[in-house]
């Protein structure tokens, strides 16, 4: 008879959790739900011993304290204990670790000791007398703590499972789809490809861009979460090297690229400009790898904020253009002074007493390395050919140290 009792029990908990699943914030009705049962609280905490849910009046500050010390302990996932109990004063308190969103999180539910021993007692009084039924007045008894926690975290692991399958199909899909706009589509493609890339919040002929990113793969960079395909962002590897993993991207318009991107080791990431043609992405993925060779300490290089003389020295990648960089820029800076000197000047604007005021020398000193660097090159550094051809070198080999 108790089997029997037990399993009614868990079956109507199950169809209560269940039901909490359809609803806008599964997570926080289905906490609800849990502390009404429970008559105490139901908590979800993270990896940091960060209380992310809470529903109930249970002391939330000791709770996540107790967490922190004896469920949470080990450095690791892999060392919590996945079940725990304990008490914190007259509360009662059961955890279980879970999964959620591929992260690990512990569920806590608390219970007064007064509310527990009154359900203990409700159940003993039901056992010997066949009286006191769930929620009948007199002799009523709720279901224990354990139980519910049992439920609802084999409930939880149930819709992470789905939702781990899920989102592995979806990354297939945003591979597939890019892999299609990599090699090169007709027009008479497009709306085929237009409908596939709305399931992932794209509007069709809506403006897009492209993007190329870079990212830490070391130890330092190890750990880090992998951007997921969905809300206006389609997302694919496309290469591994021992320190970096590239990737291949489209995102719509509005897609928050740098707050979004932020967090996953970014090295770098070229953003193309704005385009509504699919058959232009492997065009403007060339423009996203231009831009991608110009990132520098700001990791994000969008083509339509660079200058022309960044795109253009961006575009000189091949050792074919550093080696004529290199023959051009090496007699002027053989000197250390003289590479200095240089510099100073070009970002002073050509200001002598500027210059001299960075360098701490006299401006007639600038004038005479100035004057050696002009006989080497056989012109003056005021016409604005030579001018040209010296800022594009510079901006050049700069980008080759960043690349």
């Amino acid at each position: 008879m108790d089997s029997s009792r037990d399993a009614l029990a868990r079956e109507r908990i199950f169809d209560e959790l269940l039901s909490a699943m359809n609803s806008a914030d599964p997570l926080e009705s289905a906490l609800s739900r849990v502390a009404r049962m429970s008559r105490g609280a139901g908590l979800v905490i993270n990896e940091l011993g960060e209380v992310v849910r809470s529903v109930g009046s249970a002391p939330v500050h000791l709770i996540a304290r107790w967490t922190q010390e004896e469920v949470l302990g080990p450095a690791t996932p892999a060392g919590w204990a996945e079940s725990t109990s304990g008490a914190i004063g007259r509360w009662k308190v059961h955890a279980r670790t879970v999964r959620l969103r591929s992260r690990a999180h512990v569920i806590v539910v608390a219970v007064h000791a007064d509310d527990e021993e009154a359900g203990t007692a409700g159940s003993e009084r039901r056992s010997g007398t066949g009286e006191g039924r769930a929620g009948s007045g007199t002799g009523t008894t709720h279901p224990s703590a354990e139980v519910i926690l049992d439920v609802l975290s084999k409930l939880l692991r149930a819709f992470e499972g789905f939702e781990s399958f899920s989102m592995s199909n979806r990354r297939e899909e945003s591979s597939r789809v890019l892999r299609d706009l990599e090699a090169g589509v007709s027009p008479g493609r497009e709306p085929a490809l237009w409908r596939v890339l709305e399931t992932f919040g794209f509007a069709a002929y809506e403006p897009i861009r492209a993007l190329r990113l870079r990212i830490d793969a070391s130890d330092s960079g190890h750990g880090k979460p992998t951007p997921n395909p969905g809300r206006g962002l389609v997302i694919k590897d496309s290469g591994h090297v021992s320190s970096m993993v590239e990737r291949t991207a489209l995102c719509t318009a509005d897609f928050d690229i740098e707050g979004s991107l932020d967090d996953f080791g970014l090295i770098g990431v070229g953003v193309s400009g704005l385009f509504t043609a699919l058959s232009q992405v492997p065009e403007m993925l060339q423009t996203a790898d231009v831009a991608l060779a110009s990132a520098g300490e700001s990791r994000f290089a969008f083509v339509d904020r660079m200058r022309p003389i960044e795109w253009a020295a961006a575009r000189m990648s091949s050792r074919f253009d550093r080696r004529l960089v290199a023959a051009f820029l090496n007699p002027i800076i053989a000197k250390p002074e003289s590479s200095t000197t240089l510099r100073t000047y070009v970002e002073s604007g050509g200001n002598i007493s500027e210059a001299a005021g960075r360098l701490h020398v006299h401006e007639n000193t600038v004038r005479y390395r100035i004057g050696q660097i002009e006989k080497v090159l056989g012109a003056r550094l005021t016409d604005p050919r030579t001018a040209a051809e010296i800022v594009l070198a510079l901006q050049c080999l700069d980008s080759a140290e960043h690349a």
